[in-house]
């Protein structure tokens, strides 16, 4: 009976052994293909660096936008950019506007229900405090986002580069200080000044490849300058 009892404990811390080996294995397997892929962005990053063209904005890349939210961003980006004055313009594309739009109105709808006690036709409970708060936050996003994305602009010439957010949040920075460009993924351009700081501009936007085109220009102008 012992040895009975004795061989059932010897299976049993055998399969938690076993067990827990399995996790510490896949526990390493998911650090070491996470490594390995940060190393390879890294010397993607380093690669797109010395060509002066535009990669990654960092080890920890963003995801890209849902191919259909996309496809919907990138209508109303060609062609070029209107002109102010002696600079052009970009500004968000009608299908960054119609998402924004839409995701507002969505927002505002599911709201709506909530404060009727309806969703759907069915009854719902009372939002209380807490939903309350809840709604309140819901639609100073939605308002936040339509602002935000009807007032953000960017102007260029041939000297410098003006970034304006929410109609008060403006920068200047001088085209000869740039030396990278980066693509986030989904929704920003950026641009490193040194000095200067980082530039973020709407990949979306109306005259965005011609915009590109400019920058990279800057950037090869740049390292002639201090070659």
């Amino acid at each position: 009976m012992p040895s009975e009892i004795l061989s059932g404990i010897d299976g049993l811390v055998s399969q938690i052994l076993l067990g827990f080996l399995f996790v510490v294995a896949f526990i390493g397997l998911r650090a070491f293909l996470f490594w390995r892929r940060i190393i390879r962005r890294r010397q993607e990053i380093e690669r797109h660096k010395d060509a002066g063209t535009i990669g990654p904005t960092g080890m920890l890349q963003g995801a890209t936008l849902p191919w259909h939210y996309d496809k919907l961003a990138q209508l109303g980006t060609g062609g070029q950019a209107p002109m102010t004055l002696d600079q052009r313009v970009l500004k968000p594309s009608i299908g960054v506007r119609l998402i924004v739009l839409g995701l507002c109105a969505a927002m505002v709808y599911f709201v709506n229900q909530m404060s009727a006690g309806e969703m759907n036709g069915f009854q719902v409970a009372e939002p209380g405090a807490y939903g309350t708060v809840m709604i309140v936050i819901c639609l100073l996003a939605a308002v936040n986002g339509v602002f935000y994305i009807f007032t953000f602009e960017t102007r260029y010439d041939r000297d410098m580069l003006v970034v304006t957010r929410m109609m008060f949040h403006r920068r200047e920075y001088r085209w000869k200080n740039l030396w990278r460009i980066a693509d986030d993924g989904a929704y920003e351009l950026q641009l490193f000044f040194e000095p200067g700081g980082k530039a973020k501009v709407l990949k979306h936007s109306v005259g965005i490849e011609e915009f590109k085109d400019f920058a990279l220009a800057q950037i090869r102008r740049n390292r002639m300058a201090n070659a």
